[in-house]
């Protein structure tokens, strides 16, 4: 296998890989990333496939989904300072 990620050099089969992961981005979205939906309470789905982000700040306008709402709360914290 030739690539420039070290971690694709492991021994770990892609098999053995989680059908989806979720990255914890600091002060930012969660990403999630492989096979999932989003679902509704009801069911219905919103989202599946690849990689999404989902809001974790609670100002996003497409809630769950970010919207980079997020870094405007930085930025207004950093200059307030």
């Amino acid at each position: 296998m030739s690539s420039s990620c070290p971690d694709a050099e492991s021994d770990v089969s892609v098999d053995d890989l989680p059908a989806a992961s979720i990255t914890v981005y600091p002060d930012g979205p969660l990403i999630v990333r492989g096979d999932f939906e989003v679902r509704e309470l009801d069911g219905t789905v919103l989202d599946g496939g690849h990689t999404i982000a989902l809001c974790r700040c609670g100002r996003s306008a497409v809630k769950p989904f970010c919207d980079g709402s997020h870094r405007n709360r930085r930025l207004s914290r950093r200059t307030s300072t």
